[in-house]
């Protein structure tokens, strides 16, 4: 059933607040057409699809798309600022502000701009992809992402202007301060935890808990000579289930269906190398999950006086960013852009970010309580919820007009033909 022009009440409201970003009537048409259309299931998400699904003009869609002026920031700003005016949506400051990045593979686009053959999380393996670094504010009731920099691999056409992923996760950082974004801390995971970046979220009074490879080196006092040395973390950790065995502390751990999990951990106040910060520095001697590779996970807190338990369930909130993920990729098709030009595939990704909020606002506000018998509890239910609306609406519209339904669906039964008459 294609989309014919549906009026869903809630989600006109929500575009609304959109219409100051767009100069004319039509681009905001286009805009609210964009959106309907990314509830819909594609095999393969490209513009071509999008119009046949709405049925817009498709040279109408691709200029909007790609040449006119409308600003992905001035986007994005309204958008979080839909978030922060609602209790329901908002960000707190018993949050985390998550930074990692995601891969876009694009195995067979040799001229997509920024592809590049690097190593690629979805997959598991070295791939032609873009990237996307993220934020994400991430709570125990709420996520969600704040704003994304896309990683432009260095080339000859570019090397002064090249910046790293720790680079955009410093601008992310500054953003998302900027916007008034509250959280506790910044919370990122061990590819991040750079003494560049350490240093930086210390320079801006902020909180950092993060995890450390195990070949980092740690200032740590030797059981045998008494001496600090700096040890790499899998050095450290034997020495500590040796020699320090009795001062393992216990620390119970909610976990996601009401349980808890204890953890054996040794924590200390010190530094890593080259580090001027001072940290502390916890060993937690369990597996994140079942199907996690590694038995012992070391934490940096650059809070010291932060416990122990808090600094790790502060960490594991970090696991929202990667469920924001997962969210905008299966549903909203984050990851299957047709586009080449490096605007193109932002101006996709911003659109993701509205369609997948739009669908978070809907459901953290109740917007389908008086309409549906049960309410859908995660952000997939919610978007199918959406899209079976969205239909419904159009074959009312095509109820309403027996011409369009015989011309879009070239009617040959005459006897549907009377029943449409009647």
């Amino acid at each position: 059933m294609p989309i014919l022009n549906p009026r869903l009440n809630f989600i006109d409201k929500f575009l609304k607040h959109f219409d100051g970003v767009f100069s004319t009537k039509n681009q905001r048409t286009l805009f609210r057409e964009f959106i309907y259309a990314m509830f819909r299931d594609y095999k393969r998400l490209s513009l071509a699809a999008i119009a046949n699904s709405t049925h817009t003009n498709y040279q109408k869609l691709q200029y909007f798309f790609s040449e006119r002026n409308w600003n992905i920031k001035e986007l994005n700003d309204v958008r979080i600022a839909i978030l922060q005016n609602q209790r329901t949506t908002r960000a707190y400051n018993k949050g985390v502000l998550a930074i990692d990045d995601t891969a876009c593979p694009k195995p067979y686009a040799e001229k997509t701009e920024g592809a590049k053959f690097q190593y690629c999380g979805t997959l598991g393996r070295e791939e032609n992809c873009n990237v996307a670094v993220a934020s994400c504010f991430v709570s125990n009731s709420k996520h969600f992402p704040v704003d994304f920099k896309s990683y432009l691999p260095i080339t000859t056409d570019n090397p002064k202007n090249f910046k790293s992923k720790l680079d955009l996760a410093k601008e992310l950082i500054d953003d998302a301060v900027a916007k008034a974004i509250p959280f506790s801390s910044v919370v990122i995971d061990s590819w991040y935890t750079s003494t560049e970046l350490i240093e930086f979220v210390s320079s801006k009074k902020l909180s950092l808990v993060a995890e450390v490879k195990v070949n980092r080196s740690i200032l740590f006092t030797h059981p045998q000579t008494k001496q600090w040395r700096y040890l790499k973390g899998n050095e450290i950790i034997p020495l500590i289930r040796q020699f320090y065995k009795h001062k393992l502390k216990p620390v119970s751990l909610p976990q996601a269906d009401g349980k808890e999990k204890t953890v054996l951990t040794y924590a200390l106040r010190t530094k890593l190398k080259d580090c001027s910060t001072e940290l502390q520095v916890i060993f937690v001697f369990d597996k994140w999950s079942e199907h996690d590779d590694k038995d012992v996970h070391i934490l940096i807190a650059s809070d010291q006086a932060i416990s122990v338990k808090t600094a790790i369930t502060t960490y594991l909130l970090r696991w929202g960013i990667e469920e924001a993920f997962r969210e905008l990729k299966d549903s909203f098709c984050f990851d299957q852009y047709q586009v080449h030009q490096q605007e193109q595939i932002q101006r996709h990704w911003i659109m993701a970010f509205l369609a997948w909020t739009l669908t978070y606002w809907i459901k953290q506000n109740g917007c389908l309580s008086k309409i549906l018998y049960s309410q859908p509890q995660s952000i997939s239910e919610c978007k199918q919820a959406v899209a079976s609306l969205i239909i419904i609406d159009s074959a009312f519209l095509l109820s309403k007009n027996k011409d369009l339904a015989a011309s879009l669906y070239k009617i040959q039964s005459q006897r549907f033909k009377k029943k449409l008459e009647n």
